[in-house]
């Protein structure tokens, strides 16, 4: 019997990129969303079905720790929760994840947006270069708009890439 590949999954939504993964035969070791509403589809639909609202509440709560959220595979905070638990972090670089998959979000950079240089959500690409440099994973995929790359020129700033 073959051991499924294990994989990592930030910016996860409500488990797209999750869903095609797990169709290919990976297997989930961690998903990281901020999104209240939508990580409560994916725990639904990738954990376990959530059949009480309360016990969902007190999970997703922001009194319950990154530790404790990812003991049951989903953390509901934002990434740099996560890459404050040392101890999470060393946990996974010693469970030699084969994947870390996420797409960021875009919309400081996306051509088809604002494009605005100071918009906060431009730091959520290297947050999760951080994570990968941390757990050290055999592979990643990071999906992202070409506008990533490309300078600021209304605003003449440099690309941070």
């Amino acid at each position: 019997m073959s051991v499924k590949p294990t994989y990592i999954d930030l910016f996860a939504g409500c488990g797209g990129l999750s869903l095609g993964l797990e169709q290919a035969g990976f297997s989930l070791e961690l998903a990281v969303e901020k999104s209240d509403m939508a990580a409560e589809t994916f725990y639904h639909n990738f954990i376990e079905p959530i059949t009480d609202q309360d016990d969902w509440k007190k999970f997703s709560a922001a009194s319950s720790s990154v530790e404790a959220q990812a003991q049951k595979g989903l953390v509901v905070k934002q990434l740099s929760d996560v890459l404050a638990s040392k101890s999470l972090l060393d946990d996974l670089r010693a469970k030699d994840i084969d994947l870390v998959a996420g797409g960021p979000p875009c919309q400081g950079f996306s051509l088809a947006g604002r494009r605005n240089p100071s918009d906060i959500r431009n730091k959520l690409p290297w947050e999760f270069l951080d994570f990968v440099k941390a757990v050290s994973p055999k592979a990643v995929i990071i999906e992202n708009v070409s506008g990533m790359s490309q300078d600021f020129k209304k605003h003449d700033q440099a690309s941070p890439f």
